[in-house]
Formats: C-alpha cells, structure tokens, sequence
C-alpha cells in the first residue's frame, strides 16, 4: 500500500503544481486585462480632451478612479489627465474674460467724467468717485442723500440729516409710484453749527437703494427720514437732479463690481494656470 502512495505522489505533486500554475495564470490573465481596461478607458480620455470634448473626458476619468481604485499607476495618470482638463479649462476661462472688460472699461471712462475723485491720504485707506452734484462742500446743512463708489469698487449711500435736535436717524422709506422700501443702517452723529446725523448702507444695500431710485427715476421720489421716536421724521423728495445723479451712481457701482468679478475670477484662472505649469514645466 505504501508502495501504491509513493507512486502515485509524484502524479498528486505534478497535478497540484499543474493546478497553482492554471491559477496563477488566470489571475495574471485578470490582472492584465483589467490593466489592458484601465489603459483604453485613459487612452479614450486623452483623445477626448486632443478634441476639445471636456465634458466627456471628465466621465471617463472619474469611471477610471471608480472602476480600478487598486491600480495606483493608472489612477495617477488619471489625476495628471484631470488636472490638464483644469489647465484647459483655465485657459479658456482666462482668453473670455479677456473680451470682457474692454466694453466694461469703456463704460466706466464715460461715466467717471461725471464724478470727482475724493481722497484724504492721510486718514483714509481709499478713495471715491461722488458724482460733483453730490459733494459734500455743496451740500452742507441740509437733509440729503449722497451715494459714491469706492476705489475698492464698494458702493456706499449716506443719509445726511441737519437739524436743531438729534433724532437717532435709523432708517429711510423711498416712496415712487406707490411702490416703497425701507432700508436700515448704522448712525453717525456729530455737533457742528447744529446736530448732524449720517445714516450709511453699504455695498449690496447701497446698491438696492440706488436700484430703487434709478428704477423709479422719472416719477416722482419721496424720502422719509425716520428716528427711534415715532415722532421724529422728515421729508422731503429728491429733484431731477439728485435722481439722476444717483442713478449714475447705480450704474458706475455695477459696472465697477462687474470688473472686480471678472477680475477675481481671473486671479483665480492665473493661478491654476500658474500651478499647473510650475508642476509639469510647461514653458
């Protein structure tokens, strides 16, 4: 019997050797063909973005990433294909905004002749543009409203009150064409020849209040000033004038906040181009 076992062993070592081959070839067989898989799928991708199809490569990219999360090599190259689709994107995104700003410029270089320039250098960050209807110096002691847009391209409207007590302004009511809208804002007070008050909104704020005189431009405006006590306002309502320079204010302070969006999301595209050519020495 012990015989029998000792010549049938070589047979058993031989057929399971046979079958660990058969094995190992199967699995080597997977291996390559999900290699082989991975490689078309990038291959697909490059011929994709080589024909501008973006959009399309991004798909096979990501299907690379969830089909094959083992294969290191390959998702590599897949991060290093998606990063040239941000390049590419970047590039594009860049050359439009490019086109964008001269029209914009323009605009602005025609309206800016009808604003001065204001700037104390020694106590003030930045400038403004307050169109020369709404100076300050010809506006002394009296209730009005002055807009101007920063160089810093933020929008800012004041609500200057004069009178002979103080009346904490804390908010103003525009009336046109049955339409109003009150707006709120922080108190500024001060005595000088009698009780000043400024009431200031900012930017998006701004920007609404100036809207609503621009859109009701051609009716008739009334401003009612409001103070904590219920019986502290006043009123009176804008002419020709004041509309249609803070109208102009509306228009300069869109223009100036469309350039600084352009130029931020330039800035942005700058620096991924900026990165991506750093990282692969593109020249």
């Amino acid at each position: 019997m012990l015989k029998i076992f000792f010549l049938i062993l070589p047979t058993i070592i031989l057929f399971a050797t046979s079958c660990d081959n058969k094995t190992e070839q199967k699995i080597e067989q997977k291996i390559d063909s999900t290699e082989l898989n991975a490689n078309n799928l990038l291959i697909e991708a490059q011929t994709l973005i080589d024909s501008g199809a973006l959009q399309q490569a991004k798909l096979i990219i990501d299907s690379v990433h969830n089909s094959f999360p083992t294969l290191r090599t390959q998702r590599i190259k897949a991060k290093s294909l998606a990063d040239s689709i941000i390049y590419l994107e970047a590039k594009t995104t860049l050359a439009y905004t490019e086109t964008l700003l001269p029209p914009l410029f323009e605009q602005v270089d025609k309206l800016i002749k009808k604003f001065s320039y204001e700037k104390n250098d020694q106590y003030e960050n930045n400038g403004r543009y307050v169109h020369k209807l709404l100076v300050t110096n010809s506006n002394t002691s009296r209730n009005f409203i002055q807009a101007y847009v920063r160089d810093d391209h933020k929008t800012i409207v004041k609500s200057y009150y004069f009178g002979n007590k103080p009346v904490a302004q804390n908010s103003i009511t525009l009336s046109g064409d049955n339409e109003e809208q009150l707006f709120s804002g922080t108190n500024h007070q001060f005595e000088a020849q009698g009780h000043h008050e400024i009431m200031t909104l900012e930017d998006e704020q701004a920007l609404t209040f100036l809207s609503f005189i621009s859109t009701y431009q051609n009716s008739r405006i009334r401003v009612k000033g409001n103070g904590t006590d219920s019986n502290s306002s006043w009123i009176y309502y804008l002419n020709d004038k004041e509309k249609n320079a803070l109208a102009e204010t509306y228009q300069l302070g869109w223009l100036m906040k469309d350039i600084q969006k352009i130029e931020e999301i330039q800035n942005s595209q700058n620096e991924k181009i900026l990165n991506y050519e750093q990282k692969n020495k593109v020249k």
